[in-house]
């Protein structure tokens, strides 16, 4: 697959999907002011090469979670997969492991958690946590969750409410047995939270008091998702989180947010020494992520493209795309005398 042009891999991708699952991927809320800004953030940024460095040997090695991994790259948690492909996250998560990037699985997935871990192979699985409000749903979920040899849970905290998004609801998909949120209570067929049934639905009522909840009950490591605060940063470790994905959700439900490229530039500082941070929206080129890891990223999550692979491709085209990724990270560092992540700096940015 040549995914050399993203652009031109969303428009084959698009003409693969319905038109509901395109609208679901797509779509931004209400205005798409932040869909489209969290683009234009990053593009804006001026970057600084250094020049007279030695490049032939480029290291991409990165601290995730506290493992090493080969890129500072991972999948970020998309749900409802088999409205993209027939496989669904098994496809995605065998993608992934070929790539060797984690793979963060959706609550709202469509493939059992257990069969989406049977494609790990050496590449670390997290899962996407929506707190609901029977805790003995969440804990049975943990146990199968832990027992699949999951590493981290991720908890979402930036959508206690949908948000409405214009686009995926003038094309809501028709709920079909065979597409079913197979890990959630009860297994519901898949909609989207983009219905007005669900409109001002108090749907995942997490609080600072189920954080440290999860925390003391998950056998493994709890990450917040979600946060465009510092202080709201500081206050998800100090509870026991053990990093912050700095996240607004894809523009997909609170429009006008800050950006995802100057709320790193904001939360990375202030947890430094504390807590590793990673970001997500709008990562879309290979200096892109150098961005990031200038401003304190420690890694970047990659969401839409990774399912315009999916479509397009299946598990072969989710690996293309995070290959394309790596490829223009490592010609990024090379032009800006950037021979190894630690020397992403933040003087590699006209700030």
């Amino acid at each position: 697959m040549d995914c050399v042009d993203l652009d031109a891999l969303e428009h084959q991708a698009r003409a693969k999907m319905a038109p509901a699952s395109y609208a679901f991927c797509a779509c931004g809320a209400d205005d798409e002011i932040s869909l489209a800004e969290s683009l234009d953030a990053w593009r804006s940024l001026r970057l600084r090469p250094r020049v007279l460095r030695d490049v032939t040997a480029i290291d991409t090695t990165a601290s995730i979670l506290g493992q090493t991994m080969p890129t500072p790259i991972m999948v970020a948690p998309t749900g409802r997969h088999k409205l993209f492909h027939p496989e669904g996250e098994r496809a995605t998560a065998r993608g992934a492991a070929a790539a060797n990037v984690p793979y963060v699985i959706a609550s709202n997935s469509n493939v059992l958690l257990e069969d989406v871990a049977a494609e790990r192979k050496s590449a670390p699985q997290w899962f996407q946590l929506y707190y609901w409000p029977n805790v003995a749903e969440v804990e049975a979920l943990i146990d199968r969750i832990a027992a699949a040899g999951f590493s981290a849970l991720v908890l979402t905290v930036d959508a206690p409410v949908p948000g409405w998004a214009p686009m995926a609801a003038r094309e809501q998909h028709e709920p079909s047995p065979d597409i079913r949120n197979i890990n959630m209570p009860g297994q519901p067929m898949a909609r989207t939270a983009y219905h007005p049934d669900f409109v001002g639905k108090v749907m995942y009522p997490a609080t600072w008091r189920e954080l440290e909840w999860l925390v003391k009950r998950s056998p493994m490591p709890v990450l917040v998702k979600g946060v465009l605060r510092a202080d709201d940063a500081v206050a998800c470790v100090e509870h026991g989180a053990s990093a912050v994905i700095v996240s607004n959700h894809g523009g997909r439900h609170l429009d006008t947010t800050v950006t995802t490229a100057a709320a790193v530039a904001e939360i990375a500082p202030a947890l430094k020494g504390k807590a590793e941070v990673y970001v997500d929206g709008g990562i879309r080129r290979g200096t892109d992520i150098l961005k990031a890891l200038a401003l304190g990223a420690n890694a970047v999550l990659i969401g839409r493209p990774a399912i315009w692979g999916l479509t397009v491709a299946g598990a072969d085209g989710v690996r293309d795309v995070l290959e394309h990724f790596r490829i223009e990270l490592v010609r990024a560092m090379q032009l800006t005398g950037t021979a190894s992540i630690a020397d992403a700096t933040r003087d590699l940015l006209a700030l």
